[in-house]
């Protein structure tokens, strides 16, 4: 049973959400969304935000922070701060953050270290990326909001969403108390994939995209495509022996569907990829699949790979510290990647799963684990960090 997270705290709070695109296109923004809209039940919710979806708003009042920069990315970064620093006044119970900044609460955690980025490289490459980074205003100002974000105050709180993105925040920033950080795994919504599984016309949507009843149907989600891994699955796809496998690419690329598209050419596979782009929604994919793969080199804890489990999607993923994902799987619930990089390894993951008997099984482990995840966990979770801080706070609100 889904964990009760209405009213843990007594009384209805006022809080403030920051994250700047609130939609649900992207891992760290789904997770806002859901969380907040769990909040919301019992709690007063702003959102202060640059984007918005519509549709998304309703139990929320957003308050739209200036975005005078798109571009570059690290200014738009810094402005988002210092507005939100101005907006987000004193009537507010709790800051609630999803975003580099460097005032909040309460902060969650969807992204590695980027002074880990700088720390984990080697040899001559090293104190090259350090000169870099230090001569660089790009490098500098994210160097100082993280540090800003990671120094230890005793009146807020981390929320990492997974175990791996925990130790990276405590291994580049040692002074850090571990008792500081948390971890509230991202979920998935129960109700919303039951509704899909309940509505979706499979084969009408495989037909649709001109998979044959035959047709071995991979499903790759990901909106960065180098940094989720699509370069060593077209390669491993390339390699497998089971040439019924068709490969359905949804996200946006990050404005690489050109490279992917010639690389797909190069490798023999332009008639077995289809780039579907951005997909708003993304269950009836899941369930129009035979098989789910994500060989990421670098996710937290990618939200896509528990959707596709929940959904009795056979799922292939990255082992940690590639995936935070792959944290939850204990049972042969999903085939792990030792190393996502190796196009061979993929490969003979994919020839698995090509066994409708071997894929049976690992969709019905996945789905078991998968619905023992839900987004009530997580905001459980997320709302006992809130009473420790208002705690530490000395809030009248308890």
């Amino acid at each position: 049973m889904p964990e009760d997270t209405r009213q843990p705290l007594g009384k209805k709070l006022k809080i403030a959400v920051l994250v700047r695109n609130f939609v649900i296109t992207g891992g760290a923004e789904r997770y806002a969304y859901q969380v907040s809209r769990r909040l919301a039940q019992d709690h007063e919710v702003h959102i202060f935000c640059q984007t918005w979806d519509e549709q998304l708003c309703d139990g929320f009042t957003i308050h739209q922070i200036p975005r005078p920069l798109r571009k570059p990315t690290f200014v738009n970064q810094l402005l988002y701060s210092w507005f939100c620093n101005r907006a987000v006044d004193a009537s507010f119970d709790l800051i609630y953050s999803h975003e580099r900044v460097r005032r909040y609460d309460v902060l969650s955690i969807h992204c590695p270290c980027y002074r880990g980025f700088l720390t984990r490289s080697r040899g001559w490459r090293k104190p090259l990326l350090w000169l870099g980074e230090l001569t660089s205003p790009r490098g500098l100002a994210y160097l100082w909001l993280e540090k800003s974000q990671y120094a230890a105050r005793a009146d807020r709180l981390l929320i990492a969403d997974s175990r791996m993105a925990a130790d990276d925040v405590l291994e580049n920033y040692p002074n850090l108390p571990r008792e500081q950080i948390g971890v509230a795994y991202p979920g998935v919504d129960l109700a919303e994939i039951d509704q899909a599984l309940t509505t979706t016309n499979r084969e009408a949507l495989r037909r649709q995209h001109g998979l044959n009843p035959d047709d071995y149907a991979l499903l790759f989600v990901g909106t960065e495509f180098k940094r989720k891994g699509l370069d060593a699955l077209l390669k491993g796809l390339s390699l497998a022996r089971t040439k019924s496998a068709k490969l359905l690419v949804a996200g946006g690329g990050g404005g690489d569907f050109a490279t992917y598209r010639q690389l797909a050419e190069r490798l023999g596979l332009a008639d077995r990829v289809t780039f579907l782009g951005r997909i708003g929604e993304i269950y009836p994919y899941y369930i129009l699949a035979d098989a789910f793969t994500l060989p990421t080199l670098a996710d937290p804890c990618p939200i896509a790979p528990l959707e596709a489990m929940t959904c009795g999607t056979a799922t292939i993923m990255s082992a940690t510290p590639w995936c935070g994902t792959a944290e939850h799987v204990k049972n042969d619930e999903a085939i792990i990647l030792n190393d996502p990089r190796n196009a061979e390894e993929i490969a003979r993951a994919i020839d698995r799963l090509a066994d409708p008997a071997i894929r049976s099984g690992y969709a019905a482990r996945g789905r078991a684990l998968g619905r023992t995840l839900g987004w009530e966990h997580t905001t459980a979770i997320t709302l006992a960090t809130f009473a420790k801080v208002l705690k530490k706070t000395g809030s009248t609100r308890l």
